[in-house]
């Protein structure tokens, strides 16, 4: 295909889909992009609203002007969106974004209008969690019963919630584990009418049931009826144990071993965002949560040896070869096709405006290359844990010292009984 050059930047290059017919002649992309985005935010006086000329100037520069254009054009609901809030239609609000009839479409926009500090920062995952409880609410009846649950919800789960993100970013895990609390606290309730009794009425017998007549994600109903039974709204004396968590099955040392070599070959078919992530897994024993959520300020490649910063013992070293993997994936993080992460502090960026990659998505990808990412990290952190007193390794990966010595009671570790086993002063040598 000839090359065409733009009649305005005099960018010359093959003529693509989003290069634009003019009286003047042929636009590039990028002129195309501009053009587009200005109409889009028109204040109504011929020039960008003054409050998104920072939105305006990150869509302009955002390094595909071709993925600036298909998210401007082809997403029905962004450039009205866009202009409402131009014009002063719509207020310029995250209560705005809350009612907008697209979530994806508000919640992309509200992520880029926060990184420019257009708009005050709220946690992500904590909008995405009042925004689910909003369509929750709306379908749960009867009333009484969704009375209940908008109370339990609120003075339970988003009060936990708020106090978290006030501290730190909530993880997605977090916000899950709440829904289907929620989801089954009003599945309890249904099933309590149907077998025509109320909470205030519900017998230890009826909760009994409830467990057993069911499968195991009836235990997520715990939570609402502690809430319940401490409130007053059902019997005090009900008493829902906690589910007992399966053993779960540990790869080998020579198969953990095999797994790191993998990652050392360059053959091995591993995208290097894929290699690093699966690296911390395996080396470190970090679950995806963690790796996903690592920051370019914990990682140290200023020095001969790459230090990286898990727990809160502070950097640890990173052994060679693999510094090297996190030294390549750190050069190029990618993606970086959209605005989103031009200059994303994330380790692991995602494609979301100043949002680090899914842990889902990860986990996805490594378990396409058949890894086996509980086992991995168990059979890592079990072997850890017999090289280094538990304390030690827990402030270093960022474990829970009890956590840390459960593992090493498991992997037959002796250092709770090590320092009875020192010799005494005044013992001598054999």
């Amino acid at each position: 295909m000839p090359e065409q050059t733009c009649v305005r930047c005099r960018h010359q290059g093959e003529r693509y889909r989003w290069w634009g017919h003019r009286d003047d002649g042929i636009i590039c992309s990028r002129c195309h992009l501009v053009e587009r985005s200005t109409a889009v935010l028109d204040d109504g006086s011929g020039r960008v609203a003054p409050s998104l000329l920072a939105l305006h100037q990150a869509i302009c520069e955002q390094p595909s002007a071709d993925a600036g254009l298909v998210w401007l054009i082809c997403n029905r609901h962004v450039a009205p969106l866009l202009g409402d809030l131009a014009t002063g239609r719509l207020p310029l609000t995250h209560a705005t974004l809350d009612a907008h009839e697209s979530p994806q479409t508000a919640m992309h926009l509200r992520d880029m209008l926060m990184q420019h500090q257009i708009l005050p920062h709220r946690d992500r995952y904590l909008v995405l969690f009042e925004n689910w409880l909003r369509g929750k609410l709306n379908t749960i009846e009867p009333a009484d019963d969704q009375q209940l649950i908008r109370r339990s919800a609120t003075w339970r789960s988003l009060r936990q919630l708020r106090q978290r993100a006030a501290r730190e970013p909530l993880r997605p895990g977090l916000t899950k584990r709440h829904c289907h609390e929620i989801n089954s606290a009003a599945a309890l309730l249904a099933w309590l009418r149907q077998h025509d009794t109320t909470p205030r009425a519900c017998t230890q017998t009826d909760l009994d049931a409830w467990i057993t007549t069911g499968n195991s994600s009836r235990q997520g109903s715990r939570a609402f009826v502690v809430w319940s039974t401490k409130n007053g709204t059902m019997p005090r004396h009900l008493h829902l144990p906690y589910q007992q968590s399966a053993a779960h099955e540990t790869i080998t040392q020579a198969q953990r071993l095999q797994l790191l070599r993998d990652l050392l070959d360059p053959a091995k078919p591993f995208f290097q965002r894929d290699r690093a992530a699966a690296l911390l897994l395996a080396l470190f024993a970090q679950p995806l949560t963690r790796i996903a959520a690592l920051t370019m300020n914990d990682i140290d490649l200023s020095g001969d040896e790459v230090r990286i910063t898990l727990g809160p013992h502070g950097p640890i070293p990173v052994p060679e070869p693999f510094g090297q993997i996190l030294r390549d994936h750190a050069a190029d993080r990618g993606p970086r096709n959209v605005e989103a992460n031009r200059t994303s502090p994330w380790l692991f960026p995602g494609r979301r405006p100043a949002q680090h990659v899914h842990s889902t998505y990860l986990m996805n990808q490594l378990a396409k290359s058949r890894i086996n990412l509980l086992g991995t990290r168990l059979a890592a952190i079990r072997t850890l844990v017999l090289d280094m007193p538990p304390a030690i390794a827990a402030q270093a990966l960022g474990y829970t010292p009890e956590c840390a010595e459960d593992h090493a009671t498991l992997a037959g570790a002796t250092w709770a009984s090590y320092a009875a086993h020192r010799r005494r002063p005044g013992d001598r040598e054999a």
